[in-house]
């Protein structure tokens, strides 16, 4: 009887607690959603959105969206978060990556980033080639569900809203000079004949022309002590700005190297892998979009 009771006792705390899933959030350990992304079509306005429910314990933990670049632009990502209200996880995070034509993250926003745990997250990527883009969104604990929107826009390389006011600004042609219609040239004219250059060749010896001395060879240049590079992406970091620079150590940039923007002050140190490096920048992303999207680099 007292076994029994006991066994009873087990069984009703076992089941009062929450049940954490022993799955990885998918239905299947095969599937490959990256394989089938739902497709963001832009508007006129080079706007797009998607939302959707997430559940990890529901085995619905991840979506991928696809969007097609036609030519060279920038993208603003903007993902906003509305979790549970007795969500059990007091750490909650949506978590957000990018990846470029070739399978490669060039931006993300998990438990690794400073805005870990906001319910508004935003990425500015800069400078992207044409192609297709993924973006993958997915959550990081067991017990974590949450609904979402997801909201992009894009932008070609050197659009402007600026109208054009053709042909207004265009110089009218001079007066040109009159041309007869008959020839007025001379009967007696006569053009003036060339004088040919006759090289003479030296003769006798029987040997053959001696070759003109190689030129010198002039030093070769110190290397230059500063690099130029573009600003791939920007995301928010604290109260400034993490920026992502397209060159690495494969570039002959280090980390410890010095990061100059324009229009921003001071110089900030890298921290760099071999394809890439980051910084992080005491100023707002409009600032550092102001300076022209490329930053200074030296050591």
């Amino acid at each position: 009887m007292r076994r029994f009771v006991l066994a009873s006792i087990l069984a009703a705390a076992a089941c009062g607690g929450p049940q954490i899933p022993t799955h990885n959030g998918y239905k299947s350990e095969k599937v490959k959603p990256w394989k089938k992304p739902k497709t963001l079509v832009w508007d006129e306005k080079g706007e797009t959105k998607a939302d959707g429910e997430l559940s990890y314990p529901d085995m619905r933990r991840a979506r991928w969206y696809a969007f097609e670049l036609p030519a060279p632009g920038e993208v603003s990502l903007k993902l906003e978060v509305n979790p549970p209200g007795d969500a059990v996880n007091e750490d909650f995070d949506l978590a957000m990556e990018v990846l470029d034509p070739g399978y490669r993250v060039i931006s993300k926003a998990d438990a690794e980033e400073e805005d870990v745990g906001e319910l508004t997250k935003t990425r500015n990527l800069l400078d992207l080639q044409p192609g297709n883009y993924l973006v993958h969104i997915y959550l990081q604990g067991r017990m974590d569900s949450a609904d979402y929107v997801l909201r992009a826009s894009y932008k070609r390389a050197g659009s402007t809203d600026v109208k054009s006011d053709f042909p207004a600004q265009v110089a009218f042609l001079p007066a040109l000079p009159m041309v007869p219609l008959n020839d007025d040239t001379p009967a007696k004219y006569k053009p003036p004949t060339s004088t040919p250059v006759v090289v003479k060749k030296p003769s006798g010896g029987g040997g053959s022309p001696k070759k003109p001395p190689p030129p010198k060879e002039e030093p070769a240049a110190p290397p230059a002590t500063t690099k130029t590079a573009r600003i791939i992406a920007t995301s928010v970091s604290g109260g400034g700005t993490q920026i992502t620079i397209g060159m690495g150590t494969a570039q002959g940039v280090a980390s410890g190297w010095k990061a100059k923007i324009a229009g921003v002050q001071g110089t900030f140190p890298l921290n760099c892998d071999e394809r890439k490096c980051t910084a992080s920048v005491s100023a707002t992303a409009d600032q550092v979009k102001a300076g022209g999207g490329t930053v200074t680099l030296s050591p």
